[in-house]
């Protein structure tokens, strides 16, 4: 069983080292809310970086190999032993699975072309969830980060960050008012680190997803529980073609063994 926190005691984070976080940060500010300011990356911080909340939203950059432009959602953490990117080994820290969704569909709600203020040139950004990766893993509280993607250019754009900062002030409104419909909150396994099934899923408002778990994690027991007990779980969802058959088989017996439910897609 999850623990349960109040969301009306969140807290917006930036980093001065990041500046799609900048921006994000501007943006919201514009809108009457504050922002915690950090020195460090987000990413290389604990809990002692931060004042104590009961939900913390890391407003960030994303960076990827090919520069897509993307927006993302995703909470952190380290689903194995590698924790390269920051946070503690074999650690997540909590998850509203309402939030996560909530906040991805409002992006997808807002989003638009953008246009490069440098260049002039239109430019569409995709929209999707991300799995657990990167620290900070330690917060004794529900995490989200959100983010624009993927090059410096796209990080400084003014387009990219008002869609974002909209969609969390909505969010954040609908939350606050306990305005959210009644769906299943669901785990996902499976899949690319973009999590293409469960981004569609989400942006269908068939469930909220809340955890994301990519196929490269090959999770032990202590992980696998550590998913069911930080974020509250009616049913776990099998990305069945997006799992190695032995994986497969050990995340089913747990779950049977434990009585939660769970379904192919």
């Amino acid at each position: 069983m999850s623990k349960k926190f109040d969301i009306k005691k969140y807290l917006l984070i930036s980093s001065k080292q990041d500046p799609a976080s900048q921006n994000l940060k501007e943006e919201m500010e514009k809108k009457g809310y504050e922002v915690f300011e950090i020195d460090e990356r987000t990413t290389r911080t604990d809990k002692s970086s931060y004042p104590t909340a009961e939900c913390y939203i890391f407003l960030s950059k994303h960076a990827s190999a090919t520069g897509k432009p993307t927006l993302t959602v995703h909470t952190q953490g380290n689903l194995t032993e590698d924790n390269s990117h920051g946070g503690n080994p074999e650690e997540i820290p909590h998850c509203i699975p309402e939030l996560n969704t909530i906040l991805l569909q409002k992006i997808n709600e807002y989003n638009k072309k953008c246009i490069n203020e440098k260049t002039g040139e239109e430019i569409d950004f995709e929209v999707s969830f991300e799995v657990l990766h990167h620290g900070p893993t330690d917060l004794d509280a529900p995490c989200v980060f959100v983010e624009i993607g993927s090059t410096e250019e796209q990080w400084q754009m003014k387009d990219p960050a008002v869609i974002v900062a909209n969609a969390l002030d909505n969010t954040l409104k609908i939350l606050l008012k306990n305005e959210q419909k009644p769906l299943k909150r669901a785990v996902g396994l499976g899949g690319g680190h973009y999590s293409p099934k469960f981004t569609k899923l989400a942006l269908n408002d068939e469930y909220y997803m809340g955890f994301l778990v990519p196929k490269y994690a090959k999770l032990s027991e202590n992980m696998f529980m550590q998913l069911l007990t930080k974020q509250p779980v009616d049913i776990v969802l099998i990305d069945w073609k997006g799992l190695y058959g032995e994986d497969k088989r050990r995340y089913i017996q747990w779950l049977e063994e434990l009585g939660i439910e769970w379904s192919r897609i």
